[in-house]
């Protein structure tokens, strides 16, 4: 590595800084501190919910996005996705029940309470994050029979002149059937009355007030319209017209509705009063990756049309495709080189859906291309592919993604980039050549590539001289970290050392590393207990140092008020499986406890049973159980230390199957 010669009169001021200061308070940043991984209030974050990225946080708590909004803010999200808020049937945990409403209030078991809510939408305001709320209008929660409603329902819904009373849908391309029946046994509304839409109405507006910045509509493509496939129709009716027309400030919400593609979908008519979920392009990336033929992406298709694209929200899976097994299958890296794709693109709004008990939407690599996005707002697209399984995405004169689904490749390609070299941002190892109108280069299998200027305020991120695991470091658990120094300043070391702190070097820690061969070195560290943001990293054999050109590595991790009070392994646990859950007794009535029990049962609180749990330090508590044989809904748990309990605010906890 070539370094420039310093000044005489700077040379001579390091001599004396050498005189009075240990070696390595100075060579890691040449004298810099290192610049703060992230900045709350310099996120880049556009305005608009519509001309950003959403995150989908389904399933999570208000207080645990709360806790996150940090992080979620410094990944380059401006919206997020709340599950339904209205009232559920049941304070269990099955997903389905948040889309079977009982009310139009804020708040229930799954979530959190209104006050809650109320919490999440001012911090929310803070950081610039819009909270776009799901609601569910179609439909009300069903009863012991099909079609009926539940006991649990308001009894301001039990009247049944309020419903279509019609019976379930067989023909899904029949217009009258998906607009006017139930779907499955769902109590179907009768949305063209105006005492139903008054109640959405004001739903709605009370959501407002409590500071929701727009809507996801659950189902949109069941209630009826006036217009397109509906128009003249017997079942015709106003409410998108009315209830719409009503919304406090409807003019700064973000309103999206689902409309599932199908011959009877009437999309036309959706479009003109919000933008449509494009959830058939959601299947196309899906097969597209996993195939690695990524040429038909282009054109955003819903059912036989092509969806334009400032009028489609997508996504590379949703919570149904989730649940319903569709998409659970699909790993960490197809996830991320689909996302990639349409998170580079212009004009649509993507959503990135968090799993339930994962973090991966927080990935260097999903940091990098959301940073991307939001850099290129208002820039046109040029969509290239060299070959089948290679993507070009390229932003007006500013920038350009690569999403490589192959092996490793050469492109010379056509380009309106400014003639320079290109450094990758993402976190493969990639520098890339424009002259004359061309970009050429080596670009690795498998990888993403983020190419653009001007971001000089973003985290250096972790490349492939240095690679981690696991994937979502945790404050309080051990990390490896391999240093690949082939090529580098330290490549032919006897032996290399990590010189390493926490959130802007703080605890400055040196570990020895352990050669793997062919220079590679390792090293298990334990991330500090303190740690809130990211580790800081640097190398050296004693003499010479590796601090990534004065930037050096920064390693994002998770902070224990992160970490939501309740987390499992796997995400769908099976009876006569083992499933390891973890609590996080941070800021409970369990903090600090020198011993913990989980005292559980399955299916209601059959078999009840008290397991000693195991510290994990930092109020981390970890307890692995086998699912009994015959248990076929849920795992039941609380917590207790011998004479205080958590039971969730006697709510207990269940963890669906």
């Amino acid at each position: 590595m070539k370094t420039k010669k310093l000044p005489k009169i700077l040379a001579i001021a390091l001599l004396l800084c050498l005189a009075i200061a240990p070696l390595w308070q100075l060579l890691p940043t040449s004298g810099n501190e290192p610049t703060p991984a992230y900045a709350a209030n310099n996120n880049n974050l556009p305005d608009k919910a519509e001309e950003g990225l959403m995150l989908h946080c389904y399933r999570w708590r208000f207080t645990d996005i709360k806790n996150t909004l940090p992080q979620i803010a410094e990944a380059g999200y401006n919206s997020i996705q709340v599950s339904p808020v209205q009232g559920t049937k049941a304070n269990t945990n099955e997903w389905w029940l948040m889309y079977q409403p009982t009310n139009y209030e804020i708040g229930n078991y799954q979530l959190g309470t209104e006050a809650e809510f109320k919490a999440l939408c001012a911090e929310a305001e803070k950081y610039g994050i819009k909270i776009i709320v799901d609601v569910v209008f179609n439909h009300v929660a069903e009863g012991n029979s099909s079609g009926t409603w539940s006991d649990m329902v308001d009894s301001s819904l039990k009247r049944s002149e309020l419903y279509h009373n019609q019976g379930s849908i067989y023909n899904y391309q029949d217009r009258y059937e998906v607009t006017q029946k139930n779907m499955g046994g769902l109590p179907d509304l009768a949305t063209q009355r105006t005492d139903v839409q008054d109640m959405h109405i004001n739903f709605l507006n009370k959501l407002v007030d409590a500071g929701a910045d727009g809507f996801r509509f659950d189902a949109a493509k069941h209630i009826e319209t006036n217009k397109g496939e509906d128009a003249g129709q017997s079942w015709a009716g106003n409410y998108w017209d009315r209830v719409l027309s009503s919304i406090k400030n409807k003019d700064s919400l973000y309103i999206f509705g689902e409309v599932l593609p199908d011959k009877g979908d009437n999309e036309q008519a959706y479009i003109t009063y919000f933008d449509i979920t494009a959830h058939g392009y959601g299947g196309q990336l899906r097969s597209a990756v996993t195939s690695k033929n990524l040429t038909g992406l282009g054109t955003i298709w819903h059912y036989d049309t092509a969806l334009n694209p400032t009028k489609a929200l997508c996504y590379v899976e949703n919570h149904d495709d989730y649940e319903s097994n569709v998409s659970t299958s699909l790993g960490l890296w197809e996830r991320q080189m689909a996302y990639s794709i349409i998170a580079a693109r212009a004009n649509i709004t993507t959503r990135y859906f968090a799993r339930p008990n994962e973090t991966y939407w927080n990935q260097p690599d999903i940091i990098a291309v959301n940073k991307f996005h939001n850099a290129m707002v208002g820039e046109n697209e040029y969509l290239r592919w060299p070959r089948n399984e290679t993507m070009i995405i390229e932003r007006g004169t500013k920038g350009m993604v690569i999403v490589n689904v192959g092996g490793d490749t050469y492109i010379d390609s056509p380009t309106n980039l400014a003639s320079g070299t290109y450094s990758n941002k993402a976190t493969a190892n990639c520098t890339l050549t424009v002259s004359n109108g061309r970009i050429t280069g080596n670009i690795p299998g498998g990888k993403v590539i983020v190419l653009y200027n001007g971001d000089g305020d973003n985290p250096p991120v972790v490349d492939d001289i240095v690679t981690y695991s696991p994937q979502n470091p945790r404050a309080g658990e051990s990390i490896t970290i391999t240093y690949n120094a082939s090529g580098r300043s330290l490549q032919g070391s006897s032996s290399v050392t990590a010189h390493w702190g926490y959130d802007g070097w703080k605890g400055v820690t040196d570990t020895a590393m352990t050669s793997k061969g062919n220079n590679l070195w390792e090293v298990t560290l334990t991330v500090p207990t303190a740690a809130t943001s990211k580790l800081d990293i640097v190398f050296t054999n004693g003499s010479q140092w590796d601090n990534n050109n004065n930037q050096n590595w920064s390693i994002p991790v998770q902070s224990v008020a992160q970490l939501p009070t309740l987390s499992w392994s796997p995400e769908k646990p099976s009876a006569g499986n083992q499933i390891t859950i973890t609590y996080n007794a941070s800021g409970r009535i369990l903090e600090g406890s020198s011993k913990l029990t989980a005292h559980w049962g399955y299916d209601g609180w059959k078999g009840v049973t008290d397991t000693a749990m195991t510290s994990k330090g930092n109020n981390l508590w970890e307890v692995t159980l086998t699912v009994p044989a015959s248990a076929t809904k849920s795992i039941d748990i609380v917590f207790t230390d011998g004479s205080k309990w958590d039971n969730n605010n006697n709510q207990n906890w269940s963890i669906s199957f």
